[in-house]
């Protein structure tokens, strides 16, 4: 295995200059195919001799194929090598430069040496800081572990090719018939065997950062080709930049969209000769499929402006058909360069194909709101905002009775299972923004309903989130609080991994789900929680002059009305948009 030490001297210059005599080289051995096809024994010659020279001509011609096959096979691994190099020497530098930005260094052995923090951190952060710089070197840990895991992939790689060159086993070259000699398949097999594996992701289960570390390790082209080859490796892999997520998702969309509709064809034909009992119970498999379908065509819908033409202010960062019912997460604006990034996880009766597009187009509404606000008041800086559904939440019958998607349970409304396995999912996703730049964004959680209890769980992990908003919420734990008391008997936000006083609630008159936060099930009221910001959902004028509008109930928080310069939005939306922007200041604080 290589060492760090070997690494940081790479360089991809003096293979990749290598290629182009190489490729001079057999284009002058393929040129010699013609006169190889021209020679021969003259028609009538037998005899000795002319076995001889027979012999002769075709140990050139095996020769000559043999030395096709090692040129081409060299020029295309120098290339691929040097290639595969540059994102070796990328994951150096990336690692480098973490280290060195938090008085950390890495030694030859690959060893990360701890400088100590700053000598001017302050007494009251030392335990803090301690606790972020160990998060800091198990990061540049991670990172030197998939370096060193990439960089002996292509070594290993590059030298099984060179091992066939020099021992002249590139091709079997006195295995083939020299009657139609063709140099040029020569070389295009010596060009297959010549080409290098992309080095293999991070096993199932990684964590964001070493997710971040395995790519930062790669080519842009060994990135492209994995979009394109194996978008499953890349769209749901947290720690990833969002294009190259977005890209792949996107790319996998078709061939999911015809596997749900064999399956479908499949269940539609098996019931057709079933009981009354097994037709039911296919049915309602075929209704599953059925609205993964229908997702599907609601990605469509908010991801392109037209057939083949993709919103360039959408993102897709998220594709998981693997539940009973679709999952995803819809980015406005781009979450690899935007200063401000907030991520929304909508509660329950949420589903991609029903209510996900308004969804993506309220968080749209905050963007904007949040952009101007940062334009104005703020640092100028962009705003991007995510949509996420990476979870089932439960259903509950509507007033209607209406059911959403089929495979979710009301009872899990009381349990909380789904908001426990979904935070574990959110709390990745949110550490894989962090961890897929290379600065470090203005992250806001979002969560409303049953999503602010995910949201409230995940943030009990360190996530990177550096403020928090939670409306119409039910409870912020998977805790109950009994006694209940106006503080709670844990008070759950000193659990959350975010900066004190970061945490903001949002609870508008007659909203019923809020009131559940009463009653302790899922920890202490976060309406009357010490320590949580209370902001107001009433009417109002906002410090910079402009009328917002109150909200009652419980689904109204991110409500609008107009649109263009006139729209006008609720006092709860400016709000939000205010904490996004990094704008706490701005914000309508409760009476």
């Amino acid at each position: 295995m290589v060492t760090w030490g070997e690494v940081r001297r790479w360089q991809p210059g003096p293979l990749q200059n290598a290629v182009g005599p190489m490729n001079d080289a057999y284009n002058k051995i393929i040129a010699c195919g013609d006169d190889l096809r021209a020679a021969g024994t003259p028609y009538g010659w037998s005899g000795q001799a002319a076995s001889a020279a027979a012999g002769k001509i075709n140990a050139i011609i095996d020769g000559l194929e043999e030395h096709a096959a090692d040129v081409a096979a060299a020029r295309r691994s120098f290339g691929d090598t040097g290639d595969a190099i540059t994102g070796v020497v990328n994951g150096v530098r990336e690692a480098e430069d973490l280290a060195k930005a938090h008085h950390f260094s890495i030694g030859d052995d690959g060893a990360v040496i701890d400088h100590g923090p700053p000598p001017d951190t302050p007494e009251d952060q030392k335990a803090a800081v301690a606790e972020e710089r160990k998060a800091i070197a198990e990061e540049v840990r991670e990172r030197v572990i998939q370096v060193l895991r990439s960089a002996t992939d292509v070594d290993d790689d590059f030298c099984a090719v060179l091992d066939k060159i020099l021992s002249e086993h590139t091709i079997d070259a006195a295995a083939t018939s020299n009657d139609q000699t063709s140099l040029a398949a020569a070389g295009n097999a010596g060009h297959i065997l010549g080409s290098l594996s992309v080095p293999a992701p991070p096993p199932d289960g990684a964590t964001a950062t070493q997710n971040a570390a395995w790519w930062a390790s790669l080519s842009r082209n060994q990135r492209l080709q994995l979009v394109a080859d194996r978008p499953d490796l890349v769209g749901n892999r947290d720690g990833l930049p969002a294009t190259y997520r977005s890209q792949a998702n996107l790319n996998a969309i078709p061939k999911e969209r015809n596997r749900l509709r064999t399956e479908l064809d499949n269940l539609k034909a098996q019931a057709s000769g079933a009981t009354p009992a097994e037709a039911l119970m296919l049915n309602l498999q075929g209704q599953e499929i059925e609205n993964k379908l229908a997702s599907l065509d609601k990605i469509d819908e908010m991801m392109y402006v037209a057939p083949g033409q993709v919103n360039p202010d959408r993102q897709l960062l998220s594709l998981d058909m693997s539940g009973d019912s679709a999952m995803a997460a819809v980015a406005n604006g781009n979450v690899d360069t935007a200063r401000h990034v907030a991520v929304f996880t909508p509660g329950m009766n949420s589903a991609v194909n029903e209510n996900m597009l308004g969804y993506v187009k309220e968080m749209e509404s905050v963007q904007r709101h949040s952009e101007y606000m940062s334009e104005r008041f703020g640092d100028e800086g962009s705003v991007a905002t995510v949509t996420w559904l990476g979870y089932e939440p439960p259903r509950v019958p509507d007033l209607e009775a209406n059911f959403l998607e089929v495979g979710k349970t009301g009872g899990d409304l009381i349990g909380g299972y789904e908001a426990d396995k979904g935070a574990e999912k959110l709390a990745s996703f949110n550490q894989g923004i962090n961890a897929s730049r290379s600065d470090d964004p203005h992250l806001t959680a979002l969560g409303h309903s049953y999503g602010s209890l995910t949201t409230g769980i995940a943030l009990q992990h360190n996530t990177g989130v550096d403020d928090a908003v939670f409306f119409g919420s039910p409870g912020i734990s998977d805790a109950p609080d009994i006694p209940i008391s106006p503080d709670g008997v844990n008070n759950e936000i000193k659990d959350l991994k975010i900066p004190q006083g970061h945490a903001y609630n949002l609870e508008a008159d007659g909203d019923a789900v809020a009131d559940i936060g009463k009653t302790g099930r899922f920890g202490s009221d976060p309406g009357t929680m010490s320590g949580m910001q209370q902001l107001s959902t009433e009417g109002a004028v906002t410090k910079d002059g402009k009328q917002v509008f109150g909200v009652t109930g419980h689904s109204d928080y991110l409500k609008s009305i107009g649109d263009g310069p006139d729209k006008m939005h609720s006092t709860s939306l400016h709000n939000m948009a205010s904490i996004v922007a990094g704008l706490p200041t701005m914000a309508v604080r409760t009476p």
